[in-house]
């Protein structure tokens, strides 16, 4: 009996191994000095109440140093404010490293735990993050080719690398910009090379990148009032002739109207002094006949 009960609780904890997994994002190329993300996520098989990241060890078990741990977040070694967890205890496990050193350039690796041990798992494979200076940066635009002067562009600092939350400084022309992000927004208003990189890293600057500037001639804009003009000119010719023939038939059929009516008048009037004339006497008495 009792070896049937061993043979299933050890059936049951292979089930639950089996079951329980971490994903990992591809391994991380950042900049020194960067802010990078690390997804992750995981699924239990029961109840989490403890969740570590850590490097150097395949299972983050025991005492192995933890760069994260929901368990001591108070007694952390003080330089781990660097590690943000910005997952939860039911699935996510994204860890973000900020202000990146040299010694994150090794593997990092996630391991949860629940009340009982069968609940406790590492993923072993982790994630590798390669931690580099920094090669030269390239400008990357928004409008490729020429652009019209006024137009919006906007100019982005690339890197094989992936980073965010770092200090970009802007070149134009060789002259430093205000703007530190890694993207640059504008309005071209004139041709110009523009260059970008890491501040305190100068051999990460770019190549100069050239912004062509199209500007607005006069001579254009003067064609384009030109030709407004003519189509203008073109539909009056069409139109005041139309207007004027209009205007004269109307009035050319009123004249009609009135002589014809004038026509009809003159003999209806004659024809009533006529009839009055010869029966009426003086001052318009009636004339008695006998």
């Amino acid at each position: 009996m009792f070896f049937l009960h061993a043979n299933v609780l050890v059936l049951l904890l292979l089930t639950a191994w089996a079951a329980a997994q971490v994903s990992y994002s591809p391994a991380m190329c950042a900049v020194r000095g960067s802010t990078v993300t690390l997804p992750c996520s995981f699924t239990p098989i029961m109840p989490v109440v403890r969740v570590r990241w850590c490097v150097n060890h395949e299972i983050c078990s025991g005492t192995t140093p933890s760069v994260y741990d929901s368990a001591m977040p108070r007694a952390m070694p003080r330089a781990n404010w660097r590690y943000l967890y910005l997952g939860d205890m039911e699935g996510n496990c994204t860890l973000q490293i900020h202000n990146v050193h040299t010694q994150d350039n090794t593997t990092f690796r996630f391991r949860m735990e629940a009340q009982d041990n069968a609940g406790h798992f590492t993923g072993r494979k982790g994630v590798a993050v390669t931690v580099v200076d920094g090669d030269p940066m390239s400008v990357q635009s928004s409008a490729p080719g020429s652009v019209s002067e006024g137009a919006a562009v906007t100019l982005s600092c690339m890197s094989r690398c992936s980073f965010h939350q770092v200090d970009v400084r802007w070149h134009k022309d060789g002259r430093a910009l205000l703007e530190s992000g890694p993207t640059l927004r504008l309005t071209a208003a004139r041709s110009a090379n523009y260059s970008c990189g890491l501040v305190d890293r100068p051999h990460t600057t770019s190549p100069p990148f050239r912004l062509n500037v199209e500007p607005r001639h006069a001579g254009g804009h003067f064609a384009a009032t030109l030709a407004n003009s003519v189509r203008l000119l073109m539909v009056l010719v069409v139109v005041i002739p139309i207007i004027f023939f209009v205007v004269k038939w109307r009035k050319r059929r009123r004249g009609k109207r009135e002589e014809n009516e004038q026509r009809v008048f003159e003999p209806v009037y004659m024809n009533t002094m006529m009839s009055g004339a010869q029966q009426g006497g003086a001052d318009g008495q009636e004339v008695m006949t006998s």
